[in-house]
């Protein structure tokens, strides 16, 4: 009986975590936390730079790659690509507003 309630247990708790990590993956901020997460494991630089921090790098990425396989990738198919596009306009709306603050400093000088 015993067994049956740490199995019930261990279920639930599954999907709590499932239902709470789709509720992060649908929304548009969600994604961006995610995104931000995956960036500080360095999973889209390079890990290796020949420091004393290789090793703490290659294991952050070891956990980036965890969260991206275990949870973005089979959350939807198309999580992963909207993350992708929503950073790069995100990107290119703050290239565009850093642009303009600077045209504006310039002119008021």
């Amino acid at each position: 009986m015993t067994e049956r309630i740490a199995e019930i247990i261990a279920e639930r708790r599954a999907l709590e975590v499932r239902q709470a990590w789709d509720a992060v993956l649908r929304t548009r901020e969600g994604r961006l936390v995610m995104w931000s997460i995956l960036e500080r494991c360095h999973l889209f630089a390079q890990t290796h730079l020949g420091t004393d921090l290789d090793g703490l790098r290659a294991g952050q990425r070891e956990v980036g790659l965890m969260i991206l396989n275990e949870r973005i990738f089979p959350h939807d198919v198309r999580t992963f690509a909207a993350m992708q596009i929503e950073h790069a306009e995100l990107m290119d709306r703050i290239q565009l507003a850093a642009e303009q603050q600077v045209e504006k400093e310039q002119a008021d000088e």
